[in-house]
């Protein structure tokens, strides 16, 4: 997704995340070319409650722009 440059715009994401208990594990942000002061950010999140997965997601999507899903998967288990 992404956000404008305005102030809180990032807290009211994580605050709608932590809301529905969806745990970040991963945040990258990228500067968007030829928009000044915007920025694409990239996460990953844990959850163990599809349904508050899928209201959170739609509690952000008004507070962002071009929001795309990249993939949702089970966790597996660790082999090491």
């Amino acid at each position: 997704f992404s956000l404008a440059h305005e102030e809180g715009s990032l807290s009211a994401i994580l605050s709608v995340l932590s809301f529905y208990k969806l745990n970040l594990t991963k945040i990258q942000s990228l500067p968007i070319m030829g928009r000044e002061w915007e920025y694409q950010f990239y996460v990953d999140l844990k959850f163990s409650n599809y349904l508050k997965y899928k209201q959170g997601v739609d509690a952000i999507i008004p507070l962002t722009k071009d929001l795309i899903i990249l993939g949702e998967y089970e966790e597996g288990e660790q082999t090491i």
